[in-house]
């Protein structure tokens, strides 16, 4: 069985405060603030014998529309006053844009840079001090940090680096204590070399070092697409073929619900209900390695072709067979239709017969036929299972958002309630 992922994930804390952790120097001595930005981006007070103030915000993880245009006009006219004049005795060492999730697209990306991006501004009493990132990269035999710092929606990070023979890599890092600080993904990459899998990232070195753990992996070649073309769609399937392959029953749903269970202990009777469900449809099924957020940002294309797929963290080494293509079909579909995951789950978007086609000639090449109702019922059940579980691990607060449990939750419990009388 490949190497597994270890226990659950534990919530995520704050986001921005955890990716500012890495900006702050790496001696614990040294007296630092750091300050989340409103809405408005207004600068707060500061004491007075404060070294390093880090302030600003993470980019916005929503659509550039009209009421966000106010945000980022304060923004922009709050970052010309600190350039002119930074508050408490203060200088403005740096500072660093951060910009919003790339979407394919010649004007979309411009807009979404302009509405939604962040930022984040290292104020210092003097000159600056090491920080833990230049401790990081230090450790793992880069030179420089040399190019921006990317910070994930969860607090984590990546940037890109070179090492001394010019070989560039990726380097993933996260304050210690946070779920991808424990190199999960690179476990994953460690299974996937161990299977001779090509196309996927190749894990070079990892390490914990000023309190933050990080990992380092070979960067692909490529760029994103926004079109998931028939060929496109049939490479990635064949690479999904070539995934490790275990005659043990998938156990990944069991994880994911038992995630979002802590999180809704309100709802466990009926989430283990759906687990529980899952179990008998899919007896029978061997397990597969599971991707876990397969969409087409994770996809990388070198003209037009399959170059790679990338950002593991979120594997299992025993998911459902299928699961995987589900989750890109479906991602597909979210991006079309603009409905959540849930939606399509309450609607069997999972047996339509856009997904049977390609999931008939994916089991097909497994030398397997596709699976009965109850079968594509589990496999849209777990894909599901994980879509909760994966909101609640990217910073997001969905306990705190009464209409999305309602369309992502409840609804689909519902469903999958109705699921088991009709399949019984």
């Amino acid at each position: 069985m490949p190497t597994s992922p270890g226990p659950a994930r534990p919530r995520l804390p704050d986001a921005f405060p955890t990716f500012a952790f890495l900006f702050t120097p790496a001696d614990p001595t040294v007296h630092v603030e750091v300050h989340e930005a409103d809405a408005r981006w207004r600068l707060p007070g500061t004491a007075a014998d404060t070294d390093t103030v880090l302030w600003g915000r993470l980019a916005w993880n929503a659509r550039p529309t009209i009421d966000l245009v106010p945000g980022a006009v304060a923004r922009e006219a709050t970052i010309a006053r600190l350039r002119m004049s930074p508050p408490g005795g203060l200088r403005l060492a740096e500072l660093h844009r951060l910009p919003a999730v790339r979407r394919a697209g010649r004007f979309r990306g411009p807009v979404r840079t302009a509405i939604l991006s962040g930022a984040l501004a290292e104020l210092t009493r003097g000159e600056r001090h090491a920080r833990v990132i230049d401790d990081v990269v230090a450790a793992a035999g880069a030179g420089s940090l040399g190019a921006r710092l990317r910070p994930s929606g969860d607090g984590s990070a990546l940037a890109t680096l070179s090492m001394p023979d010019g070989t560039p890599v990726e380097l993933r890092v996260a304050r210690l204590g946070h779920p991808k600080a424990q190199h999960r993904g690179y476990a994953a990459l460690e299974a996937l070399e161990a299977a001779g899998i090509r196309h996927v990232p190749r894990p070079v070195a990892r390490g914990d070092t000023a309190g933050a753990g990080w990992s380092l992996e070979t960067r692909l070649a490529g760029d994103h697409t926004s079109k998931l073309t028939p060929d496109l769609l049939g490479e990635v399937t064949h690479l999904l073929l070539q995934l490790p392959e275990e005659r043990t029953a998938p156990w990944a749903t069991d994880d994911h619900v038992a995630e979002v269970r802590r999180a809704f202990p309100q709802h466990a009777d009926a989430l283990d209900a759906a687990c529980a469900a899952v179990r008998r449809w899919s007896a029978g099924m061997s397990s597969v390695l599971l991707h876990g957020d397969l969409w087409l940002n994770n996809v990388l294309v070198v003209d037009g072709r399959l170059s790679g797929i990338f950002d593991w963290d979120t594997w299992h080494p025993a998911g459902l067979p299928g699961a995987d293509l589900l989750d890109l079909l479906a991602s597909e579909d979210r991006t079309r239709s603009r409905r959540d995951f849930g939606t399509l789950l309450v609607n069997d978007h999972w047996r339509s017969p856009e997904v049977r086609e390609v999931l008939g000639s994916y089991f097909a090449a497994r030398g397997r036929v596709l699976p009965d109702a109850a079968g594509l019922a589990a496999i849209g059940v777990g894909w599901w299972a994980s879509r909760v579980a994966a909101a609640l691990d990217r910073g997001r607060r969905p306990t705190e958002q009464p209409a999305w449990v309602a369309r992502n939750l409840v609804a689909p419990l519902d469903r999958i309630a109705r699921l088991e009388r009709e399949l019984s």
